[in-house]
């Protein structure tokens, strides 16, 4: 693409700028899933457990606390996810 002049110039910045703020909105979109996932998850498995009648062992707490991990990180990601959202919308 060639640029003949600034408000070439300025269109291609402002393109490239509304990809990538559709970029980031796609990934906080994908991350807000996880925590409802998660616990989707460790609802059937609690009743699966029940159900088989297994009691709870120090692996079953690892698998508890692994899950908090990743909707604890997930959240994470969303709130850096959502600082570069607004820095890209509104300036710094």
């Amino acid at each position: 693409m060639e640029l003949n002049s600034i408000e070439d110039v300025k269109a291609l910045t402002e393109y490239r700028k509304i990809e990538q703020i559709q970029s980031v909105e796609k990934k906080i979109h994908k991350l807000s899933f996880v925590p409802a996932t998660i616990s989707a998850v460790l609802i059937l498995w609690a009743f699966w457990a029940t159900w088989v009648g297994s009691i709870w062992s120090p692996m079953n707490i690892v698998l508890v606390a692994i899950a908090i991990a990743s909707v604890g990180h997930a959240n994470v990601q969303r709130t850096d996810l959502l600082k570069q959202l607004f820095e890209l919308k509104y300036g710094k």
